[in-house]
């Protein structure tokens, strides 16, 4: 049985025929279905989801094939643009992909998921990277940054200096002028808006940030890390990618310690969210872990007892770089972490313990 198992969407044969008009060869025979294939899957799995913009998310991956078709890569590739987002936001197994379309496709996908890693992609990847998996993300980012000012300032400035020191010499070096060009040209173009806004010059790349606001930045990560364990985990990595930037982009302490906070407090209702296009019976599965978590919560000693152990840990790695950053972790995590597990009460509709009961 195919990953598909109900049609796409009506707009679905318009979306698959302007990739296929965008080839500059049209692709025949099996190599057209294969690319149909992939729009009506990707159609089928993103259809109840949005961009920022409200537009249906179907929307982008269909624009970064195009993209690709008009830069003159192959069917493979162009299928791989389709289906890029499928495994990290919906409930679509790499299992179904491979069953569906062959180790061509899924081998480039598999290399992308591990350039997004959330611990950061390898060394030396604008060089060592497949040509073909480089492609994808420059189409990739490059209708992001078409789509910009739907994202927080702070994100915008976050992915205009990335475009500008990684993504233009990427697209130089394989030679593709005319998305190198529109690459600059968009980046350029945010971070002149946001100066000409705030009146404050951008910062100089590669400048290293303080001990401080790299320990902060730590803290922040793993109060956030700890939280993200509710979210389906075929979505976690990549958002635990766009909130680490997002940390790194935040001016200072205060700044992280709030958002970090405002996450920890939404983390429940986006992991809702999320999950209703898992599977049933994962999320059946989730339902009951929920339950659980309500158990957790509505003791303090079963909260702490739950949530000692991965402090425990966190403190122990960050004292194996400096044991100042480890003494500040473990007198800022934990109110942090209180301060959650309060709203978490709230969001789920838990009781607050009694102390009386908690002392018993």
């Amino acid at each position: 049985m195919g990953v598909v198992t109900r049609r796409a969407p009506a707009e679905g044969a318009r979306g698959a025929g302007a990739v296929l008009r965008a080839f500059r060869e049209a692709p025949t025979g099996e190599h057209a279905e294969l690319v149909e294939r992939a729009y009506a899957v990707a159609a089928y799995w993103h259809r109840d989801q949005r961009r920022r913009s409200g537009d249906p998310y179907i929307t982008h991956p269909v624009a970064v094939a195009v993209i690709l078709a008009e830069a003159g890569m192959d069917h493979e590739v162009v299928c791989a643009a389709l289906l890029h987002d499928v495994l990290e936001d919906t409930g679509c197994s790499e299992a179904e992909l491979a069953g569906e379309f062959g180790a061509g496709v899924t081998g480039l996908l598999a290399v992308l998921r591990r350039l997004e890693d959330p611990a950061g992609p390898p060394d030396g990847w604008p060089t060592s990277t497949d040509t073909r998996v480089l492609m994808l993300k420059l189409a990739d980012r490059l209708h992001n940054l078409r789509t910009l000012r739907f994202l927080s300032p702070a994100k915008q400035r976050l992915k205009s200096r990335q475009s500008l020191e990684v993504f233009v010499p990427v697209a130089r070096r394989l030679g593709m002028a005319d998305i190198e060009r529109e690459i600059e040209e968009l980046a350029t173009a945010t971070i002149a808006a946001q100066t000409a806004q705030t009146g404050h010059g951008e910062a100089v790349p590669g400048a290293r940030p303080s001990a401080d606001d790299q320990s902060g930045m730590r803290m922040s990560f793993g109060a956030i890390s700890l939280g993200a364990a509710l979210l389906p985990a075929s979505a976690r990595a990549r958002w635990l990618v766009e909130w680490r930037g997002e940390l790194h982009a935040l001016p200072g302490g205060r700044a992280r310690a709030r958002f970090t906070a405002q996450l920890l407090a939404g983390m429940p209702r986006m992991a809702l969210a999320l999950r209703r296009t898992t599977p049933v019976p994962v999320r059946r599965l989730l339902e009951r872990g929920a339950r659980v978590v309500r158990w957790a919560i509505a003791s303090d000693v079963r909260a702490w007892t739950l949530l000692a152990p991965p402090v425990g840990w966190v403190v122990v790695k960050t004292a194996a770089t400096g044991l100042g950053d480890a003494l500040a972790m473990l007198l800022s995590l934990p109110p942090v972490l209180q301060a959650g597990v309060r709203t978490l009460r709230s969001r789920l509709g838990v009781p607050h313990p009694r102390p009386s009961k908690d002392r018993c």
